[in-house]
């Protein structure tokens, strides 16, 4: 009986070290300094859909350029010029009038 209560708080004590252990080594952090350059933040692209293509226009070197993808290229997962953002698109019916489509921008 003594044995298992001696492991009981063996236990107890455990779980409470390894529970508290990850909290104090996250608050005896040192400090130190991030440097970010470039643009952190640009307007998104714009999407004008046409026929059998969409117009992407996207800020590029401080100006708004104009891409155009065809529906093909889209679903192909096609990457922008300057490789700044990729256009996927997925249909979600099968007579292919109803479509989502994605930027992912890098």
């Amino acid at each position: 009986m003594a044995a298992s209560i001696s492991r009981f708080i063996s236990g107890i004590a455990f779980i409470c070290t390894a529970a508290l252990t990850p909290a104090m080594a996250a608050t005896t952090a040192q400090g130190g300094v991030i440097h970010f350059r470039g643009q952190i933040v640009e307007d998104p692209c714009v999407v004008n859909p046409q026929h059998q293509k969409f117009a992407l226009t996207c800020p590029q070197n401080g100006r708004m350029q104009t891409t155009h993808i065809s529906y093909q290229d889209a679903l192909d997962g096609h990457h922008t010029s300057a490789n700044t953002v990729q256009v996927s698109m997925k249909y979600l019916d099968p007579e292919k009038k109803l479509a989502v489509v994605e930027l992912d921008y890098r």
